[in-house]
């Protein structure tokens, strides 16, 4: 369930170089983490002195809890084999919001993938075959089978494989909001592989911070399929056009959202999806889940959830390519 990097930070920033310090400035902060890039904008009077300090030690201690990517990490230990690995709060934050996205998404978001990632070659430690046995996969799949006990990940068998890709970056950009807000600085954005935080505004505009929406068809190009404004609300976005492997039979896709209640990894009529919503943690979950769902169940949940709004990309019967977008996704679009 690997999101890929949809959306762009489209303004232009004109940093200002004045003498007056009591005139807030857009400063930005950058880099690569998690496997992508990352980006903060922030608007200060003065910069944040320690920030990268501070963003570095978040990135150290997420990966430390949940990078499969680490073979020291506590999530690659419990992957391992090992029974008494003592969690912390980034893993049992996390662990704990997936168990409430697979109970609203009737098992479409489902961090016991791991072992399917793999065996499709799309992982790290990837094991791909010629011929992958999808039902004895399954039988090492499914989030019930999971559980937290006293800060130890209690699994059915020992093989299941936990993988919080699909949500550990989102989670990562909310911890870095709150580091911000922590020091005063209130009004920014963060943007990490795509999963953003827009936090009050861009106050050398006035205005809310804006973004661009890749447009799925056209993504070389770097064109937009809608411009949105964000205040106060995390985005998300999902897609599978970006990176996939070629079956060596059939010659289809094979795409990194792996839909959990089949083991399915081959290309859906579902080209990309965009989820809002007042965390980024959330954001991130839904907009894996929708890309895994059936298009008429995504809508007929979106629908029922509180604070969240999305759009939807993708192909009809007729392979026209169509958008779904939610009304209030509708009001953040910008003409």
């Amino acid at each position: 369930m690997e999101l890929k990097k949809l959306v762009s930070i489209y303004f232009i920033l004109f940093f200002i170089s004045c003498s007056n310090n009591s005139k807030p400035t857009v400063y930005s902060n950058s880099g690569r983490a998690l496997g992508t890039t990352f980006k903060i904008l922030y608007t200060s009077n003065s910069p944040l002195e320690n920030i990268d300090f501070l963003t570095d030690s978040i990135f150290f201690h997420i990966n430390r809890s949940l990078s499969t990517y680490m073979k020291s990490s506590d999530i690659s230990k419990i992957n391992a084999g090992e029974q008494f690995v003592k969690v912390d709060s980034h893993f049992r934050n996390v662990f704990n919001k997936s168990k409430i996205i697979w109970e609203s998404t009737n098992g479409f978001f489902d961090p016991t993938i791991g072992l399917l990632v793999k065996e499709y070659g799309l992982g790290p430690e990837t094991n791909k075959k010629s011929s992958i046995n999808i039902d004895s996969l399954l039988n090492l799949t499914g989030f019930e089978k999971v559980s937290l006990k006293n800060g130890l990940v209690v699994k059915h068998h020992k093989g299941i494989y936990l993988d919080f890709n699909a949500i550990a970056k989102g989670y990562c950009v909310d911890v870095i909001s709150k580091m911000l807000k922590n020091n005063n600085i209130n009004n920014h954005l963060i943007d990490i592989g795509g999963e953003m935080v827009a936090s009050g505004k861009n106050e050398v505009s006035n205005l809310p911070w804006k973004v661009g929406l890749t447009d799925p068809l056209n993504y070389e190009s770097n064109s937009f399929i809608y411009k949105i404004q964000l205040q106060n609300l995390a985005l998300a976005s999902s897609g599978n056009y970006r990176k996939f492997t070629i079956d060596e039979k059939s010659g289809e896709k094979i795409v990194h959202t792996i839909n959990p209640t089949n083991g399915n990894a081959f290309a859906t009529n579902i080209l990309a999806t965009s989820v809002v919503a007042e965390d980024c943690i959330t954001a991130d979950a839904y907009a894996t889940s929708f890309m895994a769902m059936p298009l008429e169940k995504s809508i007929e949940l979106i629908s029922k959830l509180k604070n969240i709004d999305g759009m939807i990309i993708y192909f009809d019967k007729k392979k026209n390519v169509q958008v779904f977008t939610t009304k209030g996704f509708d009001k953040l679009i910008l003409n």
